[in-house]
């Protein structure tokens, strides 16, 4: 029961230590949250014996569960409108002159 806990605790601390440091905290909460129990989850998953003998291996998973979900979001927003076309060339009249009124 404490391993949990202490895995819950490494969850909520680097959501909160994300949430404090960022500008957006609602992406920040959920990047935090969500990377750092995947992160957690999948160590579990992988070496259940050092996720529960070594109380630091929750900590280290939730911290790279999170560094890991923020590079994966920050290449999707930088990579967002590779795959949308192009814009078609606007028609641009500034060169022309238009004069209105009498001809002299």
């Amino acid at each position: 029961m404490t391993t949990v806990l202490n895995a819950l605790l490494a969850v909520a601390v680097v959501t909160a230590a994300l949430v404090a440091t960022s500008l957006d905290r609602r992406t920040a909460a959920l990047l935090g949250a969500g990377g750092s129990t995947v992160g957690s989850f999948l160590t579990w998953v992988l070496a259940p014996r050092a996720w529960t003998d070594v109380a630091i291996v929750p900590w280290v998973a939730a911290v790279a569960g999170t560094v890991a979900c923020i590079a994966l979001w920050s290449a999707v927003r930088l990579y967002s409108g590779i795959f949308e076309p192009s814009r078609a060339p606007r028609d641009d009249d500034t060169a022309a002159l238009a004069t209105v009124g009498a001809e002299t």
